[in-house]
């Protein structure tokens, strides 16, 4: 590939491997790291910031009235769904932000991306996406991993492709369930990894306060999610060239 920051090749073209894969992220991410950082601050800070506001002020024993309780637990739950709806939409958002700019050579302006992002579409499909997540783990390790597996490129799916919720997931598994061990391998267990981290991360620095929390969240989100991000973006561009679908909707990013 050289030294250019855009793909010498369009996506389905060789062999599929990791490798490929770890290039295309590599490359896309040359020259484009300010941006993708403060995107994965945006998305994950806010939410990582709530859930420590509301651990901090949770309820003692003594306080412990089922209001303020359930208000606390509200608020957990909350910060919780926003954090997945942040590895969601920042998928997508880097799927149109960077992946047009490094595959296609279509540069947009953070307007444009905001302005032409399926906002509504990948809401529904973060709950949909926690719900099954939230069943596949309470039944057990393996089917939370195959969900995984199965929805885990949905975000890019959503936006390159312009889809609806439910036919999105349906492409995302379709796209996936071939390619399951390359998506397990840099999708699924980098998710792994980075809330193993970063929960070891987060646990060394309670109580150090509020500033100092955002700062190691935008590190962690800057390093391991915008590198999962990245991961994503580069798979599924690669999964859904070689998996054509005319049922695709056109891109209102374009022209």
């Amino acid at each position: 590939m050289g030294r250019s920051d855009h793909v010498s090749a369009p996506p389905g073209t060789g062999p599929l491997t990791a490798r490929l894969v770890g290039r295309h992220a590599w490359a896309m991410t040359r020259g484009r790291r300010g941006r993708i950082a403060a995107a994965a601050a945006a998305f994950f800070v806010p939410a990582a910031l709530v859930w420590f506001a509301a651990e901090e002020f949770r309820p003692t024993p003594d306080e412990a009235l089922p209001v303020r309780v359930a208000l606390a637990a509200l608020v957990v739950v909350g910060a919780n769904l926003a954090w997945t709806l942040g590895v969601v939409a920042f998928a997508g958002y880097l799927d149109l932000a960077v992946g047009d700019d490094y595959f296609r050579r279509r540069p947009h302006t953070l307007g444009t991306v905001l302005r032409t992002l399926p906002w509504g579409a990948l809401v529904v499909v973060d709950v949909l996406l926690v719900l099954a997540l939230v069943v596949g783990l309470a039944a057990a390790v393996v089917p939370g991993i195959v969900v995984g597996i199965l929805f885990g490129l949905v975000g890019p799916v959503v936006v390159h492709e312009r889809r609806r919720p439910l036919d999105a997931l349906r492409r995302t598994a379709r796209i996936s369930r071939p390619h399951w061990p390359l998506v397990l391998g840099l999708v699924v267990v980098p998710w792994w990894i980075e809330a193993v981290v970063s929960e070891s991360v987060r646990e060394a620095a309670h109580g150090v306060g509020l500033l100092l929390h955002a700062a190691v969240e935008w590190v962690l989100a800057g390093t391991l999610l915008a590198a999962v991000g990245v991961l994503e973006v580069a798979l599924a561009a690669e999964l859904m060239a070689r998996t054509p679908d005319r049922a695709a909707g056109p891109d209102p990013a374009e022209g």
